[in-house]
């Protein structure tokens, strides 16, 4: 049971806002962080909160702080599998060399222990310039050299900054999720613009905090609070979405019997309220869905053959993650919605004549244009209208 979604429980979730949050909350998340962090990082957990930071701390003394190029990409493992797992961040961060590596950490850190007062922005930058490396994991790497004062960019950490819990007296109870544009709905593009909100926003925090606890609260306990806040908010969501399920009569679980109004995503596309009902369906028959499954995978494939051969490019393990920065190129080119492009759309783009420029999609390892690209891919085959079924 979810400490949020338990009534009367210690803390409450008008109580767990970063703005609002006492020390006595604050220490309570941070001690249930270790039992939320996912099994997968266990192992590398030590080498991002432990061992990294106490080598460059070493470093630090001996007259340069650096990284290896073995280190980073420990910590962009570590990345994946705490976060969003993006495919090919692991091997653009590999492409770079072991002098490129130990240059561009060692300029960063320079540069930021030169500041007079502690801001990442230059130091980010610095980072950035190497292959795979966006504002998140530059700051993965920075708050590995500085722990009290950097925080990590974590979608986490984003969210329950701009989280806000509103009083709704004409409701039974309080929302734990906000809108769209708020909390922990709230978009995320993962820009140096937002992390210097992040980064304002966390040390806001830290000082309170520090303040009423009379200790020094450290950026990476913020990040892992947060960490463990968001897990709980999900809980009581999902018990609140279980709750309202039970409470629903026959007849409301079946909208096709009663009259309702056109559902849109957050990107403002109208859903396919049928296809969405017709998939939540268990098939009837033994191997009714596996037999589905496998025709849909063949025909995946043969779609992928055919766009990779429009446009010019090998067909690898790669092009699935390739094909979505494809679709979205045609669409701009023929003025139509991303979910709305199939081969057929392929084979008009070729007849107008358009083509791929040379280099167009070698940025696709960057960590804001994989999450454009995730954002549009996301929930796209639920559209109306959508040829990515």
């Amino acid at each position: 049971m979810s400490v949020i979604a338990t009534e009367g429980a210690d803390p409450s979730p008008d109580r767990l806002p970063a703005d609002k949050i006492s020390y006595h909350d604050f220490k309570t998340m941070l001690f249930s962080f270790a039992e939320r962090a996912p099994k997968k990082i266990q192992g590398l957990d030590e080498l991002r909160y432990n061992e990294i930071p106490e080598v460059l701390a070493q470093r630090k003394k001996d007259g340069e702080a650096f990284l290896e190029k073995t280190e980073v990409q420990s910590l962009i493992e570590w990345k994946l599998k705490f976060g969003t797992y993006r495919p090919n961040l692991a091997t653009l961060v590999a492409s770079n060399t072991v002098s490129e590596v130990r240059q561009t950490t060692s300029s960063a850190f320079s540069i930021f222990s030169s500041d007079d007062t502690p801001n990442p922005a230059k130091a980010i930058s610095t980072l950035s310039k190497l292959k795979g490396i966006g504002p998140a994991s530059a700051s993965l790497i920075l708050s590995c050299y500085n722990p009290t004062t950097i925080p990590f960019f974590s979608d986490e950490l984003f969210r329950w900054l701009h989280w806000e819990i509103k009083d709704e007296k004409s409701t039974k109870r309080k929302r734990t999720v906000e809108s769209k544009d708020e909390g922990w709905n709230r978009k995320i593009k993962y820009t140096a613009k937002e992390y210097a909100a992040i980064f304002d926003k966390t040390n806001e925090v830290r000082e309170r905090l520090s303040k009423e606890a009379g200790e020094e609260i450290k950026a990476v306990s913020v990040e892992k609070v947060a960490y463990a806040i968001a897990k709980e908010i999900e809980a009581a969501a999902e018990e609140e979405e279980i709750t309202d399920a039970r409470a629903q009569s026959p007849r409301t679980m079946h909208p096709q019997r009663s009259p309702r109004l056109p559902t849109y995503d957050e990107l403002g596309y109208e859903l396919d309220y049928d296809y969405i009902i017709r998939g939540s369906r268990v098939p009837r028959g033994r191997n009714v869905g596996s037999k589905r499954q496998e025709q849909k995978t063949e025909k995946d494939a043969r779609d992928r053959e055919r766009k990779a051969e429009i446009m010019g490019r090998p067909c690898t393990t790669d092009t699935v993650c390739e094909t979505v920065a494809w679709d979205d190129r045609v669409a701009r080119d023929l003025g139509k919605a991303f979910h709305e492009v199939g081969v057929e759309e392929y084979e008009e783009w070729v007849r107008k004549g358009f083509e791929v420029r040379e280099g167009e999609f070698e940025g696709l390892g960057k960590e804001e244009e994989e999450e454009r690209l995730l954002g549009l891919q996301t929930g796209s085959a639920l559209r109306k209208g959508s040829k990515r079924r």
